[in-house]
């Protein structure tokens, strides 16, 4: 597979953008270095690939005369020209898609041939588990459109189950207004990324909205757990929802449609279009048939015509995460108190006004202000915030950055400290969890209570009981991570047990008994890992530090006998992320990008820094380089890996963990059970 690199440029009239293919994220800039630019191509196709569909839904806009004219090697032809002239991302639709014949073969040479980002819409009633397995690895995102007869919900467990990214869109009519909260809860709770709210249009006045079906809506999109967001049709109807640009919809100049009899439309509500066969005919008629193509379209609903024309953006730079295949990483906060109380505390603290996924409200921040923490502009609520036992636990998925960091503060300035610290991090996760009770017939109630609860099996050790929960994508139904956490407490607070977790990478070896078996060694000092946004920051932190501590670039590793949580909250609100290490062996991993250094080239420069009980592990992918060192010592390996990164020329993500996450979670939650066997408290 020939590599290409995640971000592309791509030329906007006036303004530059940048995409970012595996996390859909956008990035433009507008000044008075972008204003010569002028487009050379559109962003985005949408492909109606076929006409074909096992369904038959009245509101559907495709002409169901229209012949299916595609073949794989057709269609990745126009794609892959368009490619190269500077497209960005194909959205297949139809019809339904997955009735193309060879559509699996069309996806998997697009996403490795080409630099495109592949996504389609889907009833998903052709989506098997098979199916999705043999797609999955290609795809950025599936978005399921939701019908009465569709057995979406089945669909949606299967994208969950599989780990796939996936959307959900909805026709909001008059009809089905009053039931969009109740689906977007749901959706929620079952892994769902977004859901795109669609306008009906077309000549059929009893799917239209009025004014007051649009209020009702303005209310449930303010009101939902999931993020929402409106189809372009809306235009600039539903004024309170925030728009991130006005005017134009961008129909047949930012995307362009391509339908099963070849033709080029500007948006499949639109007329008959033009007839094309290659990238050539299809940019020709893109460029030369503009103000046809920026036409509204006949069809009643359409917003274009009222809408104002699109004009240049004032100077700036604006990020967001469009529509099309996100990847983006997890947010996660993992805390541990030395009292229930404490973690109780620190999470009903932020209950009142919380959000989630939203801007802080005031509160917040006058809460933090008081504890001598500062919360910025673009911090976000986590989607999930919850405490179980001594534990508290922040998460959000599919972000960008870090949306908490002042949270992050709070939490040490509490004497809380982070066990689990990630930012925009993609290893799977699932809860590790431990029950203790005093009597072995507690546990035969618990055992049972979880069983008909169809949790996953849980492991008796002495007398607790241990399990590993997934959430998110369970063959139950994918339900989110608070409503997992709360059902266990809830068992808990039933059979009379107490109760601890800690959200932890889900290992390959699952065996709880070999885990819990482990009993690694105490670290001889305790450490503490913070990571800063550069070495200047680093070293400015490192300042004031005394006792044993190792910067490197903009690592600091802090090791001593004992040391309080005020280190920390300094490191968290000097602006870096800090966690302790439990762990005696610990990994430190790099991974460094644009080499073209080797593994034969990489291992003697690593070899001087190494001792014979380091255990070196050195991989290659395309031109990326990941180094692994098992080590007891990761202050000197940690200068080791700065070195090389500077050696080599490239850039390096360098990360410091226990060797064995989930032994050193079950050993904290085996504590916490210990320490609280006496008291009530779940």
């Amino acid at each position: 597979m020939q590599p290409f690199p995640d971000w592309r440029p791509h030329a906007l009239d006036g303004a530059l953008l940048w995409f970012h293919r595996k996390t859909g994220t956008n990035l433009r800039l507008d000044g008075p270095h972008t204003r010569h630019l002028k487009r050379r191509a559109p962003r985005l196709v949408l492909f109606g690939i076929t006409n074909a569909c096992n369904l038959a839904c009245t509101f559907c806009s495709r002409d169901r005369e229209a012949r299916s004219e595609w073949t794989v090697d057709s269609a990745f032809e126009v794609l892959e020209g368009l490619s190269r002239a500077g497209t960005l991302e194909v959205a297949f639709g139809g019809g339904e898609p997955l009735a193309f014949r060879g559509f699996d073969e069309l996806v998997r040479r697009l996403a490795t041939e080409t630099p495109l980002a592949v996504h389609f819409t889907t009833n998903g009633t052709l989506l098997s588990e098979e199916r999705l397995a043999r797609l999955s690895p290609y795809l950025g995102e599936v978005r399921v459109s939701l019908y009465e007869d569709n057995d979406w919900e089945g669909c949606i467990q299967r994208l969950a189950h599989a780990g796939q990214r996936f959307g959900a869109n909805l026709l909001a009519t008059p009809d089905r207004v009053s039931e969009l909260p109740a689906q977007l809860r749901m959706l929620h709770q079952r892994g769902c990324r977004d859901a795109a709210v669609l306008r009906y249009v077309g000549n059929d006045p009893r799917l239209r909205l009025s004014a007051a079906d649009e209020a009702r809506l303005t209310a449930v999109i303010a009101e939902s757990p999931l993020r929402a967001r409106l189809s372009v049709c809306f235009g600039d109807t539903l004024v309170e929802v925030p728009r991130l640009f006005g005017g134009d919809c961008g129909a047949g100049l930012d995307f362009v449609t391509l339908t099963s009899d070849r033709r080029l439309k500007a948006c499949s509500f639109h007329g008959s279009g033009f007839q094309v066969s290659s990238a050539e005919e299809v940019l020709a008629a893109w460029t030369g048939r503009r103000e046809r193509l920026s036409a509204p379209s006949p069809l009643q609903g359409c917003a274009r015509a009222s809408t104002p024309r699109a004009e240049s953006l004032p100077e700036g730079v604006r990020i967001w995460r469009g529509f099309s295949g996100n990847n983006s990483g997890d947010c996660v906060l993992v805390g541990r108190f030395e009292t229930s109380e404490e973690a109780s505390t620190y999470i009903d603290a932020l209950l009142p006004d919380w959000k989630p996924g939203s801007l802080y409200p005031e509160r917040w921040k006058e809460l933090l202000a008081a504890e001598g923490i500062s919360a910025g502009e673009g911090e976000y609520s986590p989607e999930v915030m919850t405490s179980i036992g001594s534990t508290v636990l922040l998460h959000t998925d599919m972000t960008l950055g870090d949306d908490f960091p002042s949270l992050r503060a709070l939490l040490w300035k509490r004497k809380g400290r982070a066990v689990h610290s990630e930012i925009h991090g993609h290893d799977p996760l699932a809860l590790a969890i431990g029950f203790g009770a005093k009597e072995g017939r507690a546990l035969g109630e618990l055992e049972q209570a979880l069983s008909q609860e169809q949790f996953e099996p849980f492991v008796r050790h002495a007398n607790q009981l241990y399990g590993l929960v997934s959430f998110g994508g369970t063959p139950r139904g994918a339900e989110s991570l608070e409503v997992r956490v709360e059902r266990l407490k809830a068992i808990a607070r039933e059979c009379g047990a107490v109760v601890s977790a800690e959200l932890v990478r889900v290992p390959e070896e699952q065996r709880l008994e070999r885990h819990l078996a482990s009993r690694v060694p105490k670290a001889g000092r305790e450490r503490m890992w913070a990571r800063f946004e550069s070495a200047q920051a680093a070293s400015r932190y490192a300042r004031d530090l005394s006792g044993t501590f190792t910067v490197a670039g903009p690592h600091v590793l802090f090791e001593e006998d004992h040391f309080g949580p005020r280190l920390g909250f300094l490191a968290q609100r000097q602006g870096g992320t800090a966690q302790v290490l439990t762990s005696k062996r610990v990994l430190v991993t790099g991974s460094f990008s644009e080499t073209q250094a080797g593994p034969p080239d990489i291992v003697p420069h690593l070899r001087p820094y190494l001792t014979p009980d380091d255990r070196l592990e050195v991989g290659q992918q395309a031109r990326w380089i990941s180094v692994e060192v098992n080590t007891l010592e990761p202050g000197r390996v940690l200068k080791a890996l700065i070195e090389l990164e500077a050696l080599l020329g490239a850039r390096a993500w360098v990360r410091v963990q226990p060797d064995n996450p989930l032994a050193e979670a079950l050993h904290r939650i085996r504590r916490d059970l210990a320490s609280r066997a006496g008291g009530s408290s779940p």
